[in-house]
């Protein structure tokens, strides 16, 4: 039965024309009638809403019958609404209202305030005027929202709110794995229901089933990220360690079996982080602890066999599976002492079979390892100081034109390279002063009268002229035949002043070992380096990613803008400044013709803008901290500098006019011979000749003789490093802008060393002005007097009486002298100094020079700590 407040009829009906979001199967509409009884407008507030009344619900939809709202339905009705909840009455009818209040779990919300009302003993007037009210919930049906009712409070089983449904499609979406469609329906939760505790647990699923998709994928990393986030939001979920044994124990054990103990700590750490305690953790720590001892005692059973390398080996791979303490932690310390490996890397290795024509900066790394000359330099401000590992003494008699070195007898344990006799270093400087070998060496020979052995550990040189730097003289390594070897024209000669030697390598990697090995029985710190790997990298990037990732042990060279990065922590690492910055330099080839026009060289080095270069390629500093424009190819501190020379200018006007200049001076010939022939036939025909009057006349006629003539097409090779090349192309840039037509070749390529190139933009670092620039100039180590003839008379004068100065005064005015004269006509184009710094972890590496001069400057006595 059906009845109606207000004095109505009791079969009035109500006709709800419902929408998709609440209808039930395919039914497009469905007219239900509401008995008055079940729904009250709120003016019948006399009545008892407690009252039970029959009521015919029969057409009501059931809720088995409701179709959840679908993604597309959810997202329309949050963006444009209505919204609307599930009312579903105590025999399984459902209405389709209006949102009901409180949120977002109206039912609940109101049961627990009912309760707590009626479980105070002091209910006060309010109170209980709540309580009546609470008998009753207000409802606004969706499709008539003109009339608000009374829903008796024991009608309704349960409220499904619109953030409900929204889960329930959730949970309907992870399900079918639409990972994307479920969070924006979370996220839309947050926003109408902020921290609610039904929505935690959808949070939780969704970052579950993510996870277990990207496991599907074969995406490990992306899996273990999501779940990184599920233990920072909820680690008390038990679903969570389960997925991580699941997920890690296969990455853990492949590891283990490829021997790849890195990976397999860094995923033990993924798991640890997490649940430090849990028995997968503690089981795999027991694994690589027991792998870690089996490593220490074979590594003991191999220094007891005197392998001390493989033992070493050995040592490190254990920690690298485990660190060790207490007593493994000193056998550990004892086996790595013992072989101390340095590892470093680079960019390229030394090679002969490349067209540059000087050695490159892998090339100097393995003169330095693998050779040792007789005196070295040790330190450098304005002069630079050698030393020897030889010689004990070096006395100079007869006012410097004679000195007896004398031979060490003894050498330190760690020092690298042998002692060698009299008789082997007396016969090494014969090799240099001998014209038939390829030993030898102009300058010495300029300058040794004769030579002799006076006593077994003596050797007596009589010079021509006094040397100013005898020790910057005798740079050269003793080679010769080693012992035991019978000499012939056949034989070819070794260095004998060896420091390391090259015992392996491969592709990427290659090893350096101690040509004479440290004793047995010191204490383990007294040992030093004994082996340096130097290890290739594709790029920068890769370089400084193994640096970080403790795969080397130090960084040769740091770029400019990286230097200060390493300086903010000084705790970690130990930043060193090389003694002598990197100058660089365009030197010419003396033997091409293309580049002997002192107009064409000075066109290219106005044409220059070294400063914004410096700036913006190659520092990246506009303050310049660790670099400058210089006048000359040695560095600014030196006391070869003329104060008279200052540096050059960008003038890109003057560049153009120099450089029609020299294309000027190659058409003079041609012009000429113009005009002898049009002499020649005026003579010939009898006319009066005038050659003034025939020039002004004819000027169109003698330039176009003469216009088929150009600038020669210039060859330059290049350092190869990145920054440096970085660095050319910007000027060939402005070269070209200039009219200049020059080919950029890295000076690396492959190919036969050949003269066959104009000039080169290279890297040095001059020890001594007085003996060095030659080589720079000339791009020749060999000192070879012949290739002075493309230069001035008075040049070539210059550089040859730098070998016959008197005095230290002398030779730096010769110095400064040529200092000018190589600015004035530009010989050569200096460019600019860089600060060169090496970088080392601060406890890792001990034992290096404070101001090291090269790369692997008293590196025999480099210690690296385990």
């Amino acid at each position: 039965m059906f009845s109606r407040v207000n004095d109505m009829t009791c079969q009035r009906q109500i006709r709800i024309v419902c929408s998709r979001l609440g209808r039930p199967g395919a039914a497009a509409m469905m007219v239900m009638t509401i008995a008055a009884g079940l729904l009250w407008p709120p003016i019948a507030a006399a009545q008892d809403a407690e009252a039970t009344t029959e009521a015919t619900t029969e057409e009501l939809p059931k809720l088995a019958d409701m179709v959840l709202p679908d993604y597309d339905e959810l997202m329309t009705a949050i963006r444009t609404g209505p919204m609307f909840d599930w009312v579903v009455l105590k025999d399984g009818s459902v209405l389709v209202t209006d949102i009901i209040y409180p949120r977002p779990d109206p039912l609940g919300m109101l049961i627990r305030e009912k309760a707590d009302l009626e479980a105070n003993s002091r209910k006060t007037q309010e109170d209980r005027e709540r309580l009546v009210q609470l008998r009753q919930i207000s409802i606004v049906l969706l499709e008539d929202q003109s009339t608000d009712y009374q829903l008796p409070f024991n009608q309704v089983d349960q409220i499904i709110s619109f953030p409900m449904l929204i889960l329930r499609r959730v949970d309907a979406l992870l399900k079918d794995g639409e990972i994307r469609k479920a969070y924006e329906l979370l996220m839309e939760i947050e926003q109408l229901a902020p921290g609610w505790d039904q929505s935690v647990p959808r949070f939780d699923a969704l970052l579950l089933r993510e996870a277990e998709l990207k496991v599907q994928d074969g995406q490990i990393n992306a899996a273990l990220a999501l779940l990184d986030e599920l233990a920072a939001r909820n680690i008390d979920n038990p679903q969570l360690p389960v997925l991580l044994t699941r997920l890690i124990e296969p990455q853990f054990r492949a590891a283990m079996e490829a021997e790849d103990y890195l990976k397999a700590k860094y995923y033990l750490e993924r798991f640890s982080r997490h649940f430090p305690q849990h028995e997968v953790v503690t089981g795999w720590i027991g694994q690589m602890q027991n792998r870690m001892s089996e490593l220490l005692q074979q590594g003991q059973q191999l220094a007891a066999d005197g392998r001390h390398r493989e033992a070493a080996e050995a040592a490190r791979a254990a920690e690298r599976v485990w660190k060790s303490t207490g007593n493994q932690r000193v056998l550990y310390q004892q086996l790595a002492y013992r072989y101390q490996t340095l590892r470093v890397p680079v960019r390229a290795f030394s090679r002969t079979d490349i067209i540059s024509p000087i050695p490159l900066e892998a090339d100097k790394r393995h003169q330095e390892l693998t050779s040792a000359s007789l005196f070295e330099a040790t330190a450098a401000d304005e002069l630079t100081y050698f030393q020897s590992g030889y010689f004990d003494l070096w006395d100079p008699q007869d006012l410097g034109r004679e000195v007896v070195f004398s031979i060490a007898r003894h050498r330190p344990y760690w020092q690298t390279q042998p002692i060698l006799s009299a008789n082997q270093i007396a016969d090494a400087l014969g090799d240099q002063l001998n014209p038939k070998l390829e030993t030898f060496n102009p300058r010495l020979a300029s300058f040794v009268r004769e030579f002799s052995v006076p006593s077994p550990n003596e050797v007596q040189v009589s010079f021509h002229r006094v040397p100013l730097n005898l020790e910057a003289l005798f740079r050269f390594p003793v080679t010769g035949f080693p012992p035991g070897q019978v000499p012939s024209a056949d034989a070819r000669r070794q260095v004998l002043s060896t420091k390391f030697g090259l015992v392996d390598e491969s592709q990427d990697r290659r090893v350096y070992q101690r040509t004479i090995p440290e004793p047995d029985g010191l204490i383990g710190r007294q040992y030093h380096i004994a082996e340096i790997q130097e290890i290739r990298y594709p790029d920068r990037e890769s370089v400084i990613r193994a640096f970080n990732r403790e795969e080397v042990d130090v960084l040769p060279h740091l770029l400019p803008w990286e230097v200060d990065v390493f300086r903010k922590f000084p705790e970690q690492y130990a930043v060193q400044q090389y003694a002598i910055p990197q100058t660089h330099v365009i030197v010419f080839n003396p033997l091409s013709p293309a580049v002997a026009s002192p107009q064409l060289r000075r066109a290219l080095s106005f044409g220059v803008d070294r400063e914004n270069l410096l700036k913006i390629v190659l520092l990246r500093d506009e303050e310049m901290k660790y670099g400058r424009p210089v006048s000359a190819p040695w560095h600014s501190g030196s006391y070869a500098n003329s104060p008279l020379v200052k540096t050059p200018k960008y003038d890109h006007y003057l560049s153009y006019l120099l450089r029609l200049a020299a294309l000027e001076q190659l058409r003079i010939p041609d012009k000429q011979k113009f005009v002898a022939e049009a002499k020649a036939r005026a003579l010939a025909n009898k006319e009066d000749w005038d050659e003034a009057v025939f020039r002004r006349d004819h000027a169109d006629e003698i330039n176009a003789a003469a216009s088929h003539i150009q600038l020669p097409r210039l060859k330059m090779l290049c350092d190869p490093d990145e920054v440096v090349m970085l660095a050319a192309e910007q000027m060939l840039t402005r070269w070209k802008a200039l009219g200049f037509d020059i080919e950029l070749v890295p000076a690396d390529q492959p190919g036969e060393t050949s003269r066959d190139w104009d000039m080169m933009y290279r890297r040095v670092r001059i020890e001594e002005p007085l003996l060095d620039l030659w080589s720079v100039l000339l791009t020749d180590d060999t000192f070879d007097v012949s290739l002075l003839a493309s230069y001035p008379d008075w040049m070539r004068q210059e550089l040859i009486n730098l070998d016959y100065a008197t005095s230290f005064v002398d030779a730096q005015q010769k110095l400064f002298t040529i200092h000018r004269h190589m600015a004035a006509q530009s010989f050569l184009v200096p460019l600019w100094e860089i600060d060169d710094f090496m970088v080392f972890p601060r406890i890792r590496v001990k034992g290096f020079e404070g101001r090291p001069l090269s790369v692997y400057h008293g590196v025999e006595r480099w210690t690296v700590v385990p």
